[in-house]
């Protein structure tokens, strides 16, 4: 798994990854059941950003499906309180975030934002069981469209805040099978970012 802050390039040019972590497909009978004396750990990490930097803050987590008999999907709005909103017969419950970068600038800078994974991020499971994403979606904090927001797939932006610092979130629409296999899927998302 990619540490915070491992995707961060100085000026000109960065690339930052984000992983699409835990996107756990369970049969839907083990919603019922309840498990007792877990335990879990979590990572501390800070990244200091340059100007001219990016870095990944969070990665993308669609939560725990159930298993279904028919197909489905799972559209994952871009934003800090993100929403995944399942089709059909799904069932998802737990974790729902859009994967979240934060950019170092300076004020009136121009950003171009794009990803490079074509516009369909593949998500690896159990015994070479796949699932995929597309439609990818892109939210700001920060920074407002110049040129219109034409260019690359998720626009040019203008920094706006006094600090240099913003905030974007990648979200997406995950395609689940019928009867899709059971376990852990991940997958990487590239994004491109350049300053102008």
């Amino acid at each position: 798994m990619p540490r915070l802050g491992a995707c961060s390039a100085p000026w000109l040019h960065a690339w930052c990854c984000a992983l699409l972590a835990a996107v756990l497909l369970v049969p839907s009978q083990a919603f019922a059941q309840q498990v007792n004396g877990d335990t879990a750990t979590a990572r501390t990490q800070v990244a200091i950003l340059t100007p001219g930097s990016v870095a990944k803050t969070a990665d993308m987590d669609f939560g725990s499906i159930a298993q279904s008999n028919t197909a489905g999907t799972v559209v994952l709005t871009p934003q800090n309180a993100a929403t995944c909103t399942p089709s059909g017969t799904l069932i998802r419950t737990g974790a729902c975030r859009a994967a979240r970068f934060s950019i170092f600038g300076k004020k009136n800078n121009k950003v171009r934002i794009r990803e490079t994974n074509g516009g369909t991020v593949t998500l690896n499971g159990p015994g070479g069981a796949t699932m995929f994403m597309d439609n990818l979606t892109i939210g700001v904090s920060g920074m407002t469209p110049f040129a219109n927001g034409n260019g690359w797939d998720f626009g040019n932006w203008k920094i706006n805040t006094n600090s240099g610092i913003t905030e974007f979130w990648v979200g997406g629409t995950l395609h689940i099978g019928a009867a899709q296999t059971p376990g852990v899927y991940n997958g990487t998302l590239l994004i491109q970012i350049q300053f102008n």
